[in-house]
């Protein structure tokens, strides 16, 4: 796993975050002790010495593998880093906790804060509300309806949407050819992750007159959940070609509700994800025909809220991590990268 965060953080690419009112702008430091404050606002603080900068981060849940994940590497980029006092707060997959975390980090008058939202209208209210107090914030994986914060840094979801949707239409029979019922199981409906993964994927597959997309059900990015709406499907819908889950335990789930049933084999389940031990595992075993990778963000996340607090700018207003497939022909290859 360590070889995991050492290729991954290699993967970034940058773009320009369109809703900024103005690009960043570098500012002297204070005096220790002191802040000065840049044109958007960012504390630049030369620290006192023995003093650390105090980072808050409001992670969503740990239910979920991949999230266990993130919040590993970003603990371990916090290690490299002398200057920093890293607090993770888990909202145990409650809205109404993480608006708590992020507002205890404000009170506490934190020199940064992380979060990623559980889903955005809940969360959009106290990153404003911390980025008007000149917190900077950055915004981790799923995005808010506010466009004033920091910094974002996750992967472009619409692209992996629609990558698994090219991914859908060859393995039905290629553009313009493809037949087949799909199976789609959503994550969490509230959360942009889920909905660009939706739209990414029907852009390209409401294309093809040969594929009905049937389903579309919440399943919370849970493996149990998964099971159980695959379960219902399956005594529901005589024949399904193939099943897109938008991340990988639900995917599973799925091929799990489908061995039951002794259905598995006439079945391509497709996730995204792509952890090693998870994704990477299932692909081998062939019980997924492919995963894409969605690399955790927090340790870029951490990065740049540094750049921030010593320069008063992030290095990129968005911040994009890249995906890759993960098939049957490329998964030695991979789980060799990331030293499995």
């Amino acid at each position: 796993m360590r070889a995991y965060g050492s290729v991954i953080l290699g993967m970034l690419i940058c773009g320009a975050f369109g809703c900024a009112d103005k690009p960043a702008t570098d500012s002297a430091e204070g005096e220790p002790g002191q802040s000065a404050v840049s044109k958007d606002g960012y504390k630049v603080r030369k620290l006192d010495p023995g003093r650390k900068y105090k980072i808050g981060f409001s992670q969503c849940t740990v239910k979920e593998p991949w999230r266990v994940l993130f919040n590993e590497l970003l603990k371990r980029e916090a290690a490299k880093h002398a200057d920093v006092a890293l607090e993770v707060q888990d909202a145990d997959d409650r809205t109404e906790k993480q608006v708590a975390d992020v507002r205890s980090f404000i009170r506490r008058d934190f020199d940064a804060i992380l979060v990623s939202p559980k889903e955005a209208p809940g969360l959009t209210g106290v990153v404003k509300e911390a980025t008007e107090k000149g917190i900077p914030v950055v915004v981790l994986d799923r995005d808010v309806n506010y466009g004033g914060y920091a910094c974002f840094v996750g992967g472009d979801n619409l692209e992996i949407g629609s990558a698994a949707g090219r991914y859908a239409v060859d393995a039905l029979g290629g553009a313009g050819k493809a037949k087949g019922i799909v199976y789609e199981i959503c994550g969490g409906l509230a959360s942009t992750p889920a909905q660009e993964r939706r739209d990414g994927f029907h852009e390209i597959v409401d294309k093809e007159a040969g594929i009905e997309v049937k389903g579309g059900l919440d399943g919370d990015w849970k493996l149990d959940k998964g099971l159980s709406i695959m379960q219902d499907a399956l005594k529901a819908i005589p024949k399904i070609d193939l099943v897109y889950a938008h991340n990988d335990p639900m995917a599973y789930g799925a091929w799990q509700a489908a061995q039951q049933a002794g259905r598995e084999e006439n079945i391509k389940f497709v996730g995204i994800d792509g952890i090693p031990k998870e994704g990477g595992l299932w692909v081998k075993q062939g019980k997924l025909a492919a995963t894409f990778l969605y690399e955790p963000p927090g340790a870029e996340g951490l990065r740049q809220a540094l750049k921030i607090l010593r320069t008063g700018k992030p290095d990129a207003r968005r911040i994009t991590l890249k995906t890759r497939a993960v098939t049957a022909e490329t998964v030695d290859d991979y789980l060799r990268e990331m030293g499995e």
